[in-house]
C-alpha cells in the first residue's frame, strides 16, 4: 500500500507514477509529483516504480481570475 496525499491507496505498488496520475487525475500536465519528499521531474514519471509505503503528494495548479 502507498499513501497519496495522506490517504492509503491499494493496488499501485509495482506501477509507475504515470499509472498513478492516470488513475487520479485527467489533468496530468497541471500536476507536480512529490515522491517521499522529492520532486519528480516529468521525464522520470514513466520510470519511477512505486514500492510499499511510498508517500506521494500530488499538487495541482489551477489558474483563474
Amino acid at each position: 500500500m502507498i499513501n497519496v496525499n495522506g490517504k492509503p491507496m491499494d493496488q499501485m505498488v509495482g506501477k509507475t507514477l504515470t499509472d498513478l496520475l492516470k488513475a487520479k487525475t485527467s489533468m496530468m500536465q497541471n500536476v507536480v509529483v512529490e515522491l517521499n519528499g522529492e520532486i519528480i521531474h516529468r521525464d522520470q514519471l514513466d520510470t519511477k516504480i512505486l514500492v510499499e509505503n511510498d508517500k506521494v503528494e500530488l499538487i495541482s495548479f489551477v489558474g483563474g481570475g
